[in-house]
């Protein structure tokens, strides 16, 4: 019997010896057409090897590849200096998050101690600083996506439980690394290591191209769009989905694209924007065009909802195709998908879809107007709720989408109600940060309607005073 558990243990050694890292959380960014950024990835690992820095920032447009640049790094082994032979990963513990996810902070905060195995403690006030002791205890590298959907148009912080972490984490930060991506840089002081990136250079984006098979002058193309890695992308699937049989750049002037690289280059385009105002709407256009017009209700119907979705989400809301197959609406979705219009990844073995978030910018200014399209999503999540009883608040997810669709139509009182259905469940578990946001968007938007009389205004700032008082308690 000893001998067994002797072999036991040696087994799980060896197991746990070949783990080299421990994640949590899913990079959303596929690397399949991984080009350049030696030189970022350089600067980034010396930042790592500086026990002064806390914090590292990637800035930069909507497409110019920051994500993909954090998952690169998210799925590396970063060694302290493989010549001396020393393998060792520098980051064994690894953590992935939205920065829109629902719970904001909280929600960030009891997944990373969750995950690894960390006590998590009763008191939300105490959130912060649990998850700061065991950053400094043992080497983590945690990468927060799209940090400007937390932001305001003036890098002022529209989320303060993130700004007090943010604050301290520069402050007393050593063992472990934050990754930050974002369009806009945050007002916090301390925080100054930063990547403003740029994009591919020539031979790096004609090298993009090269590998989609696309042929002509890739290198002086991707110069002339300034190696914007959406557009290439965008570009390299146009042409490969129309022409593939013959996929060259010179099967752009078919597309109407012809002037692309000619129109980026011309002095009235030029600008830090100019990828994204001009030259990505431009091929988007092309691409949009080129779709049946099923796929392209599907394409514009689906931007309603926030974050990711999967093919029953994508049916509740084509409903002028009542007969249409599951089957069909998830072809049409992985064609949407081939043609790098949206993001796919495979979660319990089901598809999930998204966009990214420029497309989706694209795919909401052509749907119009969507409040139809508000009641429909309202309708699906309806019909998804769980029952009771609920442990976590993903348990809770669909009342807080319905939440934010009553919110984008205006009709303030049904998000009241909605949030009052799942109150009790919030504040017995301590989500009191959620509350705290979501009261405070009703508190706001009644007081800009003047509607200060409104029962459920006194009842949105009560709660939210409650919330505050709690998780400060």
């Amino acid at each position: 019997m000893a001998v067994l558990h002797a072999k036991a243990d040696a087994i799980e050694n060896n197991r746990s010896s070949q783990r080299s890292t421990f994640k949590g959380g899913n990079a959303r960014k596929s690397l399949v057409h991984w080009q350049g950024r030696e030189e970022e990835i350089t600067q980034i690992k010396q930042w790592f090897n500086d026990q002064n820095v806390a914090m590292i920032g990637i800035k930069g447009v909507g497409g110019i590849g920051k994500s993909t640049l954090a998952s690169k790094i998210f799925e590396e082994k970063i060694t302290l200096d493989p010549s001396l032979g020393d393998d060792e990963d520098l980051f064994p513990k690894r953590f992935w998050w939205e920065a829109g996810n629902l719970g904001g902070f909280s929600g960030l905060a009891r997944q990373i101690l969750t995950d690894f195995g960390y006590p998590v403690p009763e008191k939300e006030i105490d959130l912060q600083e649990a998850l700061i002791r065991q950053l400094q205890r043992h080497r983590h590298l945690i990468i927060i996506d799209n940090l400007e959907s937390l932001l305001g148009e003036d890098g002022s912080w529209n989320n303060e439980f993130y700004q007090q972490f943010f604050t301290a984490w520069i402050e007393k930060g050593d063992t472990s690394k934050i990754i930050v991506t974002t369009r806009e840089k945050p007002k916090t002081r301390g925080f100054n290591r930063w990547i403003e990136l740029k994009g591919l250079k020539p031979p790096e984006g004609a090298q993009l191209l090269a590998e989609s098979q696309i042929t002509g002058d890739l290198e002086n193309f991707s110069r002339r769009v300034d190696g914007h890695p959406l557009l290439l992308r965008l570009v390299a699937d146009l042409i490969l989905a129309e022409f593939p049989q013959n996929p060259s750049l010179e099967r752009l002037a078919d597309l109407g694209l012809g002037n692309l690289s000619q129109l980026l280059s011309d002095p009235q385009v030029v600008g830090s924007h100019r990828q994204e105002t001009v030259g990505i709407a431009l091929v988007l256009d092309a691409s949009f065009q080129r779709l049946s017009q099923r796929q392209q209700e599907l394409f514009t119907k689906t931007s309603i909802y926030r974050r990711e979705f999967d093919s029953l989400a994508a049916k509740a809301v084509m409903d002028n195709y009542p007969e249409i197959a599951l089957s069909e609406i998830t072809a049409d979705l992985r064609e949407l998908q081939r043609r790098s219009l949206l993001e796919e990844k495979e979660e319990n073995r089901q598809r999930i879809f998204s966009f990214q978030p420029l497309v989706w910018e694209y795919a909401q200014y052509k749907a119009g107007d969507q409040r139809e399209l508000h009641q429909k999503a309202i309708a699906y999540y309806l019909s998804t709720i769980k029952t009771k009883p609920w442990q976590t608040l993903k348990d809770v997810t669909e009342y807080l989408e319905i939440f934010y669709h009553w919110s984008q139509l205006k009709v303030y009182d049904s998000a009241f109600d909605i949030l009052r259905a799942i109150y009790d469940f919030l504040t017995l578990g301590g989500y009191y940060q959620t509350l705290a946001d979501y009261y405070l968007e009703l508190v706001t938007v009644y007081q800009q309607q003047e509607e200060q009389t409104n029962w459920n205004y006194a009842a949105s700032l009560t709660s939210l005073g409650n919330a505050y008082y709690r998780s400060l308690a």
